[in-house]
């Protein structure tokens, strides 16, 4: 089985260069893509030097992670997708064996990636809240809004993709409706750029939009109450006051 890496990213153009040429080293690794969302800087020019797909995003909005994300799927031709933050300054060619292998022994279909790190407080305060309440199946898993996964590119082609921050949880949810087969694997330690603290209320907003779309579809919650629960995001207390934030 052959394996597409694809990196979602703006203006990352320090990171670029190690980013494709250590996914280039992976085993079964045929192609590398690069999403890019509208780049001022070097980011696709690196890109297409080190011998990366490069595709600007289809619709220039932010944030737009999950348009890059389903731009990267429909344009891959590999049998197994995998998706990585292209800001780890430890990015190994094992990050995505280890994101890949279940899926290739037939053991899984979609693997979301956890590293060592303990969630942080949208996970803790939005995500695992609303799963544990509508989708108790899906509580048990570290880390649902890590970026780092992996599964069978047919099988994305099935499921939505929400257009910002939601996109993670999201895709965790439909594949589990879908009755793929799902795993979470360790990947070790993840040294990246953590997202801003202005950037987290938007993002918990976003992610508990994304899961409580999902409940309305699946008739497990009243619409009324998912507005009302919405209304309160904007104004949850994410613990500012450090000087830098983690999902």
């Amino acid at each position: 089985m052959s394996i597409s890496v694809i990196f979602p990213t703006k203006n990352r153009a320090h990171y670029v260069k190690r980013a494709v040429r250590t996914a280039f080293k992976a085993h079964r690794v045929e192609e590398v893509i690069v999403i890019d969302g509208g780049s001022m800087d070097d980011t696709i020019r690196i890109a297409e030097r080190e011998g990366a797909k490069v595709i600007v995003q289809s619709d220039l909005i932010y944030p737009g992670k999950g348009i890059a994300m389903r731009d990267g799927a429909y344009l891959a031709s590999c049998d197994i997708l995998v998706y990585l933050d292209i800001d780890i300054r430890n990015v190994t060619p094992e990050f995505i064996e280890k994101l890949a292998e279940p899926i290739i022994s037939g053991q899984a279909e979609f693997v979301k990636g956890c590293f060592e790190r303990a969630a942080g407080r949208v996970t803790e305060l939005v995500a695992k809240p609303l799963l544990r309440m509508f989708y108790p199946e899906l509580a048990k898993f570290r880390q649902p809004l890590s970026g780092e996964i992996a599964g069978l590119r047919k099988l994305f082609y099935k499921v939505e993709f929400e257009r910002g921050w939601g996109v993670d949880v999201g895709l965790l949810i439909d594949f589990y409706k879908l009755g793929a087969r799902i795993v979470e694997r360790d990947i070790g330690y993840k040294d990246h750029d953590m997202k801003p603290l202005h950037a987290l209320t938007d993002m918990a907003y976003e992610v508990a939009a994304a899961i409580l779309r999902r409940a309305i579809r699946d008739q497990k919650v009243d619409p009324r109450w998912a507005e009302k629960y919405m209304s309160g995001v904007r104004a949850m207390d994410l613990g500012l006051e450090s000087e830098r934030g983690f999902v």
